[in-house]
């Protein structure tokens, strides 16, 4: 019965791949495709069809109807049959296909990882090379932008010498230092309290919070400190920890088991968080706070929808801190509590540590694949390339030009300070469901400055309109630079490490394994399931990251930095 319900469920799983294996490639005509000069639209003499597997999040209805899919076919005469994959399901209905033998022309969005460009690239010849694509001849618009990400080419290079993957392109500013806490001001006014800067501070302000009724009506119903596990770095550690070792540590279960599992540099050496007396003590003083119910309890365990709905759903404001990378993942965009939340730096322990976790702003490899098997690589590889321009990139994040953004007037100053480039008319939201354009952008270029030359309204943070939404990207751009640039140091952060195929056989599992134990047994720690205040606790917690060979995945890191470093 077992047996019959997993070949059923592959079956069905399997089903869309089948069926585009039957579309566009199976009936499009032999003939060579005709292609105009690069540089030209359309791109091809005669239109085209090619099947893209594209990875589908809750902001987008439909890929194949959407307004800008649409633009894109009209500019460029290649019709793009999407087959679309709930972004939750990506990673498992990406290896089905791989697996299946039927592929797509491309991948879009999926996010594939060094270890499977090396594994279907390098080893199978699943995915096609793409280093003669890196070129000013074929793609002008993408190498202009890699312009301002230096070493990109490198960066994107397989450990093989080839490249196997497109890259989404984001520089932005206040993403590097993602892991952002904010207060609710009204709180703190109406218990005449100042923005704590230590961590013995921030413990008397909770507990002020939740004893002191600053929402005026009564009851006991203050939430001192909400959080979420699954969300764009909601979580409260995150933030926390950083008061007492530098820690990028994500929690959620699924996240990457090579990035942000509290891997550090010391100097040139390759080393952890994770095993140290300062991450037990950071982990200690969560606890604290948890047991003295200063943590709201389902911060380890809810998503961000979940945490907006705790600070939206009551009549009175309840949460008084909250964690995110902006405003706008906890709570209503514009509402009232929106507007009153205040990012706060990061927390001074008990030692003096004070660190802002440094998200470094590399290419994102993995964001388009090409099938070895398809025939319109050309079609795709230009398709793609208008999005890496200026106005590319605006068309598909944003939306329309003089509809959704214009390019700036003279005069208007950008986030930085400088001229502006381009300027929004409608504010971008990707929480909302809409047909329009794409909104999260994969192939794409918002480099520094086209991100930082949004144009702004100059004004002072006492103006009630500084906080709005239409003011948000230059409030992100303040805070990231008032309040965690001073306290950011990224030759702390390990830099992203490529590993042989022997290296990713012997080793993917065992630190996918060792991965989930840190991030359980760290909120386990922290809701005192298990005890960190006990010794033989604690070390039996270190016998089981040796167990589980952190040891020998330092080493295996080491060596890869090594070789890519040195």
């Amino acid at each position: 019965m077992k047996k019959h319900f997993l070949i059923v469920l592959l079956v069905a799983l399997l089903l869309p791949a089948t069926l585009f294996a039957q579309g566009s490639k199976a009936t499009a005509a032999e003939d060579a495709v005709q292609y105009t000069p690069v540089g030209t639209f359309p791109i091809v003499e005669s239109p085209v069809t090619v099947d893209i597997m594209v990875a589908q999040p809750p902001c987008v209805e439909d890929y194949n109807t959407n307004r800008f899919t649409k633009y894109m076919e009209e500019l460029t005469g290649v019709k793009v049959n999407y087959i679309m994959i709930p972004e939750q399901a990506a990673t498992e209905k990406l290896a089905l296909v791989l697996a299946s033998g039927d592929y797509p022309d491309a991948f879009l969005g999926f996010a594939v990882s060094n270890e499977l460009e090396t594994n279907y690239g390098a080893m199978e010849g699943l995915f096609l090379p793409l280093n003669e694509y890196y070129s000013k001849d074929w793609m002008p618009n993408m190498m202009k932008a890699f312009e301002e990400f230096p070493g990109a080419v490198g960066f994107m290079t397989n450990i093989d010498g080839n490249i196997y993957s497109f890259p989404r392109l984001e520089g932005c500013y206040h993403c590097s230092n993602q892991a952002k806490m904010f207060v609710y001001q009204p709180f703190l006014d109406a218990l005449g309290l100042e923005t704590p800067t230590t961590t013995e501070e921030f413990y008397q302000v909770l507990k002020a919070i939740k004893t002191q009724d600053p929402n005026g009506n009564g009851k006991a119903d203050e939430i001192p400190l909400a959080g979420s596990i699954i969300g764009w770095s909601d979580q409260v550690e995150r933030f926390l920890l950083n008061s007492f070792i530098y820690c990028d540590l994500d929690t959620n279960i699924n996240s990457n088991a090579d990035d942000n599992v509290g891997y550090l540099m010391d100097g040139k050496k390759v080393d952890t968080a994770v095993n140290k007396d300062a991450y037990r003590d950071g982990l200690a003083y969560i606890n604290k706070l948890y047991k003295e119910g200063l943590i709201y309890n389902g911060s380890f365990t809810q998503d961000s929808s979940q945490l907006t709905q705790l600070v939206e759903s009551s009549s009175e404001p309840v949460v008084g801190f909250a964690t995110g990378g902006w405003r706008g993942q906890f709570s209503t965009i514009g509402g009232d509590r929106f507007n009153n939340f205040r990012a706060i730096a990061p927390l001074e322990g008990p030692d003096g540590v004070q660190y802002a976790v440094a998200f470094l702003q590399n290419p994102e490899v993995g964001q388009l694949v090409l099938s070895s098997e398809t025939k319109y690589a050309e079609a795709i590889v230009r398709y793609f390339d208008y999005m890496y321009s200026l106005e590319g990139t605006l068309q598909q994040r944003n939306g329309f030009q003089g509809e959704a953004w214009d390019w700036a007037e003279e005069g208007q100053v950008g986030l930085d300070g400088k001229p502006a480039i381009w300027q929004e008319l409608v504010q971008w939201n990707d929480k909302d469901p809409q047909n329009d354009t794409w909104i999260q952008t994969y192939a794409a270029a918002m480099t520094p400055s086209l991100k930082n030359g949004l144009a702004s309204v100059p004004m002072s943070k006492d103006n009630p309109d500084y906080y709005k939404p239409e003011n948000n990207e230059k409030v992100l751009f303040d805070e990231t630079r008032e309040l965690y640039k001073p306290y950011e140091d990224t030759s702390v952060e390990v830099p992203k490490l490529k590993f042989t195929a022997d290296e990713n056989e012997e080793f993917s599992t065992v630190k996918r394994e060792l991965a989930n134990y840190i991030r359980q047994s760290a909120v386990k720690f922290m809701v005192g399931s298990l005890d960190v205040n006990d010794d033989k606790v604690w070390n039996d917690y270190l016998a089981n990251l040796e167990k589980l060979q952190l040891s020998k995945v330092l080493d295996l890191m080491q060596t890869a930095y090594d070789r890519q470093y040195k």
